[in-house]
């Protein structure tokens, strides 16, 4: 027979998180769908998507219709306002507490505002991996977690 903490912890087995900071990855508060798809295609060949593993990403409500055109089966949330984006991410991770039902959490965004929900996640006993643009990394960020990888986009192609 199992006890509740040997089920939660058979549900954490082998799946990850994938907070995303769609606007950091992009590098623009609007991005297109052609933006987003560009960075999920190189967020997909630097880390490692497991079958169950999740995906929560926000954005502002002004690229909701072009961040959601881009990517099927995710949870999407948007939030305007100043870091609206980033305080819906830091809220759903808490509220959902993602620590108890995963056991990897990838951040992707270099934002400094992530440094305290990394260190929470970590708290909770989750491996925690900070990913993105090389040029967009916060200090702050790459400072709270031990485990940090930063892609490069390819140059765009000219039409």
């Amino acid at each position: 027979m199992s006890t509740p903490i040997t089920r939660l912890r058979s549900l954490r087995r082998g799946r990850a998180i994938h907070l995303l900071d769609i606007e950091n990855l992009t590098g623009s508060p609007l991005p297109s769908t052609h933006d987003v798809r560009r960075v999920m295609t190189a967020y997909q060949r630097t880390v490692p998507v497991g079958p169950l593993d999740q995906f929560i990403v926000a954005v502002n409500h002004n690229a909701l219709v072009s961040v959601g055109i881009a990517l099927h089966g995710v949870q999407l949330l948007a939030r305007s306002g100043p870091d609206g984006a980033d305080h819906a991410l830091d809220d759903a991770a808490r509220t959902a507490r993602v620590d108890l039902r995963f056991e990897r959490a990838v951040i992707g965004s270099g934002d400094g505002y992530f440094a305290d929900l990394a260190l929470w996640l970590a708290g909770r006993g989750l491996h925690v991996t900070v990913v993105a643009q090389r040029t967009c990394l916060s200090w702050r960020l790459y400072t709270a977690v031990p485990d940090t990888v930063t892609f490069e986009l390819p140059a765009a192609q000219a039409a």
